[in-house]
């Protein structure tokens, strides 16, 4: 499968919208929290954070057609911001004009979830930005089987620095297992492996672990620079969420 996404401007994912009442995984009132790790390209931990996602169950105002809103809230520390002012931006063009972290703590984006597919906008705020050239989670439920894979493409636009030019994604499910969040089991855990190869910059990879019913509970991120990212799930609550 080959999908296309322009970010920058606005996706193009042409899935239609599920109705907020069929929704499973971003169910209105349901929330996810995950802990997030970043590691520099030396071994050094910079930081360790969190990131809660809010399901809203309503149409995300840029794509009203095609996804569901979400909110995410960032948590970090001023000793965060401090930290990261020793390293540029990736995003940085020019190392004689080093770009700054901008740092906020919420935005509202959005999703798909249907009947074929299963898609987030990557976790990219903050120290995060990396994620941008990596591949976005995502699966398609028909080929969630050992050895299913699948492809994407996204044009990177203006906005983004450095990261602007064209990732080719490719997917493969590496298997499927029980994962503990917490007191949290999730049998029947999937394990997809992808690499995206930007047309600049080399390969950014993602490990994930993707539940039916709670969705990518784990995102670990490796990047062309060698710096690395994880985000694992630690709590779900509302609308039937443990």
């Amino acid at each position: 499968m080959l999908t296309a996404c322009i970010l920058g401007a606005l996706s193009t994912c042409l899935h239609p919208a599920t109705a907020p009442d069929s929704l499973v995984i971003f169910r209105a009132g349901r929330t996810y929290q995950y802990g997030a790790v970043f590691i520099s390209p030396a071994g050094d931990t910079l930081s360790r954070g969190g990131v809660t996602l809010e399901a809203l169950g309503t149409p995300w105002v840029a794509q009203r057609k095609t996804q569901t809103a979400i909110r995410r809230r960032y948590h970090y520390t001023a000793q965060d911001s401090i930290t990261f002012l020793a390293y540029p931006n990736p995003k940085t063009k020019r190392p004689d004009k080093p770009e700054r972290y901008s740092w906020a703590r919420t935005d509202v984006t959005g999703v798909i979830e249907n009947k074929q597919k299963i898609w987030i906008h990557p976790f990219r705020d903050n120290q995060y930005v990396h994620t941008e050239v990596a591949p976005f989670p995502q699966v398609y439920l028909d080929s969630l089987q050992l050895g299913g894979h699948w492809r994407s493409r996204l044009f990177i636009m203006i906005g983004y620095g450095k990261f602007k030019g064209t990732t080719n994604s490719t997917y493969q499910v590496a298997g499927q297992e029980t994962r503990q969040y917490g007191e949290l089991t999730l049998p029947g855990c999937w394990l997809v492996k992808s690499v995206a190869a930007h047309d600049n910059l080399g390969d950014s990879s993602l490990d994930f672990y993707f539940h039916p019913q709670y969705g990518f509970t784990e995102m670990h991120y490796r990047f062309f620079d060698g710096t690395r990212i994880s985000f694992v799930l630690t709590q779900v609550s509302g609308s039937s969420g443990q």
